[in-house]
């Protein structure tokens, strides 16, 4: 049953509402009940014992019991991606894992999550840090503007302005600096790292924790690990293999601490420019 249909059966009136009503009525419903129609729709088109469905596009999503474990998903993903032209891939599989969205059912209660790569993640929170770090050598505001184009769809360009205190220009070779780094030295170091160093584990992150909008990250180190792990039992395997993300931030500070010494080392603007 789809949550069309749900709601149908639900209110007595839906189904004769146009998309558009359809649209605002959902806009209407409070975040308990659309929450119910959620956890309901889940029951209906989840798959195991956990009710698990990725929710993406693409062909390869569409029955979880024809892969034999996350491994094979994931590879069958990679696959998927390098056919359809995207350029950030390995030259061979070794682990994709880009951030796919889930939801499945736990304590019967409907959880929001991502599948994604324990290299992916502390890429994420080193970046983070490594922006913070570029705010504090060069001290900045950015203003943001939406100009309406001049076309027939009536569409609107993102317009930005930085105040760097007269040092906008240098702030901008750095910023193009620090991003070079980071897809061409950075992120790679951080994923041979992980694979070789962390063997077949997870990690649960909390991004979020509430009744009806909660939001977790499930991280897995290597492809060892997706192949332990089954969309048919999915939370017990992942939990068997579960690590304490206490352990990450040494991880995390490592290369927080190699790429800010990088950056000071090797970012020279007036040679630069």
């Amino acid at each position: 049953m789809s949550i069309e249909k749900i709601l149908s059966k639900k209110i007595s009136f839906y189904k004769a509402l146009t998309k558009e009503q359809k649209d605002e009525f959902w806009g209407v419903l409070s975040d308990y009940e659309k929450y119910r129609v959620l956890l309901q729709n889940q029951k209906n088109i989840g798959y195991g014992k956990d009710r698990f469905s990725v929710v993406e596009y693409g062909k390869h999503y569409d029955d979880l019991s024809t892969f034999k474990n996350l491994k094979q998903w994931d590879k069958e993903n990679y696959k998927y991606q390098k056919a359809h032209g995207q350029t950030h891939l390995d030259k061979s599989y070794k682990l994709y894992l880009y951030g796919d969205w889930c939801r499945f059912i736990e304590n019967k209660k409907l959880v929001f999550g991502e599948l994604f790569s324990l290299h992916g993640y502390i890429l994420d929170k080193v970046e983070d840090n490594l922006r913070e770090f570029e705010d504090g050598l060069y001290p900045h505001t950015t203003k943001f503007k939406f100009i309406k184009n001049n076309d027939e769809r009536n569409t609107s360009t993102l317009k930005t302005k930085t105040k760097a205190y007269g040092k906008e220009k240098e702030l901008e070779v750095f910023s193009k600096f620090k991003m070079r780094f980071i897809m061409e030295k950075l992120a790679p170091k951080i994923k041979k790292y992980c694979l070789k160093n962390i063997q077949n584990k997870t990690y649960r992150i909390v991004n979020r924790k509430g009744t009806f909008d909660n939001y977790y990250q499930f991280l897995f180190s290597d492809n060892i690990a997706l192949k332990n792990c089954k969309f048919e039992t999915f939370l017990d395997d992942f939990n068997r293999l579960k690590g304490d993300p206490k352990d990450l931030s040494i991880v995390i500070k490592k290369f927080t601490k190699y790429g800010k010494n990088y950056l000071l080392n090797n970012f020279n603007y007036t040679f630069i420019k």
